[in-house]
């Protein structure tokens, strides 16, 4: 894929409308899939979905009648026609000719729904983290295995062709940047308001308690209670925890961490967190340090993984603005890898000249000293053009034709998620935490 203007959300509604409108019957080989959550990572998985030819929405399943309807209307206008369940064991009762359901309601529903579904011949796409407890994620596994469905997680940094690119051409055959010694990996989320709600769709207290909440509020914050979300580690840093053991092959051996409710004083799960893990890898000890921060966007990088090794760094995310590879003064050059196109060699800062200098020929002792002195930086020569998950759904929609081989099946998955669960484990106990072969088996 050549390198191009990575195109954002406003851009990525105009891909809406390659297949997602289409006219007349759908191809043959349409899979039927259903939604189950449809607040806003479910709508996120819509329209990454709807740009893909040959898949058609057929149900949704949400417990809110206003977003369900909502969402209903709004699949509508792509001529999706699905109806629509309050309850997914009903939608499973009922709708018969479903091949696979995408996942993204609150991370304590993940397993029962994900194993409910699978046990009913389903193939599963289901957001991250996997559930809210280790035993929720290892029975997922469990349930895929055993139904022989596929069960693809939502790390979609594993289908990105930026990511592919540099695990494969630069970590594995170029060998670089070096062998890998470090790891830091951020994300940060703004300060932001609890969410609320339409006075006229508010569900009634009898409405909510068999869904387990107390309150329409904690209906709409459940991220910030134990009860259903699995913390702000699983939630969003968990991207990173996968990266980590994507990149170097193993998991963690250890967790430290500390964290805390130090902005959002109402709220259950800390809303900033540090820890640090290590690496045991073949090369030698990775030590990492992970930060998920209640704050602002750091700058404008508020989400990556940067990489050091002993010739350089690689610092990667999802946004190619944010991607930038650095070569150190002391390393071999990197000609070679520009040639082959495995990078993108950026110019050098010009120098910097000083009014009484004009017309004066420029030392080249100086040239060379500035040439072998500076932190080198370099671009990738991929970019991704399309919807950040669109890649990701296309893989698990690919491997449902028997196509291609799932990117993050659930096992893949699973040593993040227990990770991830560690680090809010570890900031209770106050120590550091080892991740026995135990913890990390799932099956």
């Amino acid at each position: 894929m050549k390198r191009r203007e990575f195109l954002g959300a406003g851009a990525g509604l105009v891909l809406l409308g390659a297949h997602a409108g289409e006219p007349g019957k759908p191809p043959a080989d349409a899979l039927n899939i259903a939604l189950i959550g449809a607040g806003d990572q479910g709508r996120v998985l819509i329209n990454s979905t709807l740009p893909i030819a040959g898949v058609r929405f057929r149900a949704i399943c949400d417990a809110w009648p206003y977003r369900r309807q909502g969402t209903k209307y709004y699949l509508s206008v792509y001529r999706h026609k699905a109806a629509d369940y309050a309850d997914h064991r009903e939608m499973l009762d009922k709708e018969k000719g479903l091949d696979a359901a995408l996942i993204a309601t609150p991370d304590a529903l993940h397993a029962e729904q994900a194993i409910a579904c699978l046990k009913a011949g389903l193939h599963v796409y289901c957001e991250c983290p996997m559930a809210n407890t280790v035993e929720g994620a290892r029975a997922m596994v469990r349930a895929a295995k055993e139904t022989g469905r596929l069960l693809q997680i939502g790390y979609q940094r594993r289908s990105n062709p930026r990511y592919l690119h540099a695990l494969d051409k630069l970590l594995r055959e170029a060998k670089l940047p070096g062998r890998l010694t470090h790891l830091n990996a951020q994300w940060c989320q703004p300060v932001s308001e609890d969410l609320g709600w339409p006075k006229a769709a508010e569900m009634s207290a009898d409405e909510l308690k068999p869904l387990g909440y107390a309150s329409m509020h904690e209906f709409r914050n459940w991220k910030h209670c134990r009860k259903h979300g699995a913390g702000l580690v699983a939630g969003l840093l968990g991207h990173a925890l996968d990266v980590a053991n994507w990149f170097l092959g193993v998991p963690p051996k250890s967790v430290l961490a500390a964290g805390g409710t130090d902005f959002h004083k109402g709220r259950e799960w800390h809303d900033n967190v540090m820890a640090v893990m290590d690496y045991e890898t073949p090369e030698g000890v990775v030590r990492a340090a992970y930060q998920a921060l209640t704050t602002t966007s750091a700058g404008g990088t508020s989400a990556f993984e940067h990489f050091l090794g002993t010739e350089g760094s690689l610092r990667i995310a999802e946004y190619a603005k944010w991607t930038k590879l650095f070569h150190e003064p002391h390393a071999p050059d990197w000609d070679k890898w520009a040639r082959l196109n495995y990078v993108l060699k950026e110019p050098l800062p010009a120098p910097e000249k000083k009014k009484e200098d004009e017309g004066k020929p420029e030392d080249p002792n100086v040239v060379k000293s500035r040439e072998t002195g500076l932190v080198l930086s370099y671009d990738l020569p991929v970019a991704l053009d399309k919807l950040p998950h669109q890649p990701h759904l296309e893989n698990f929609f690919d491997a449902i034709r028997r196509k291609a081989r799932l990117a993050c099946p659930a096992e893949a998955a699973f040593p993040a998620t227990v990770a991830a669960l560690k680090v809010n484990e570890a900031i209770e106990a106050k120590r550091m935490l080892v991740l026995s072969r135990d913890d990390l088996s799932s099956l």
